[in-house]
């Protein structure tokens, strides 16, 4: 299923749902559910761990929707709530060994239907360049790219999402960027490659 297109229809769906249509909020969950376990899994490799995490929050705003507040982005909402209660779990909980999560060098898994946002008319094996190549970056970095470029949150709301300053995301997005060029640039040229989808991705990061 689609995302939404515009804030208007996230807010429409949202205020839906707060005013309880089971309809609107099936249609979330239908949305969004599949990401935010992804999203989740890469946070906390414990499958158990964030399916808990994912049923509990969907709950919770289900049994306080007429609590919660307005928002014009649903994806960045879910994200944000999401990340929260598994890193609170992760700490408070004692069902757990503490080696059981790796938050810092977790690989960020890249779907292949996310490649699109590389550029949908490339050839296969250099989607997999690329990807593969995006998948050697520190994770914050990975993260920051994966929320604010692949799904489409603003960088201030890739700020609330990870608890870090606007200027962190900003910095760290410009060194990702820069360490991005450099691998892409080892893997490429040996094998006599031009930027061609490697150029187009990079412009449409810098300047889209």
């Amino acid at each position: 299923m689609n995302d939404l297109a515009n804030p208007t229809e996230h807010s429409r769906l949202w205020d839906e749902f707060r005013a309880g249509s089971q309809e609107a909020f099936s249609r979330m969950y239908e949305l969004y559910a599949e990401d935010m376990y992804r999203y989740g899994y890469n946070l906390v490799r414990n499958k158990q761990l964030v399916e808990d995490c994912l049923h509990e929050l969907f709950l919770h705003l289900h049994s306080h929707r007429r609590r919660l507040g307005s928002t014009d982005n649903i994806r960045f909402y879910l994200y944000l709530s999401l990340r929260r209660r598994l890193f609170d779990t992760v700490r408070k909980s004692n069902r757990y060994r503490s080696d059981e999560y790796v938050f810092e060098d977790a690989e960020f898994l890249i779907q292949p239907y996310e490649q699109q946002w590389i550029h949908e008319q490339s050839v296969a094996w250099q989607n997999k360049v690329v990807v593969t190549e995006l998948n050697k970056l520190p994770k914050r970095q990975k993260e920051i790219l994966y929320l604010v470029y692949m799904k489409g949150l603003t960088y201030q709301q890739a700020a609330e999402v990870m608890d870090i300053t606007l200027k962190s995301v900003y910095n760290t997005v410009s060194v990702a960027l820069a360490t991005l060029k450099g691998y892409l640039k080892e893997s490429l040229q040996p094998e006599g490659l031009t930027w061609g989808i490697v150029g187009l991705f990079l412009k449409y990061i810098l300047h889209g």
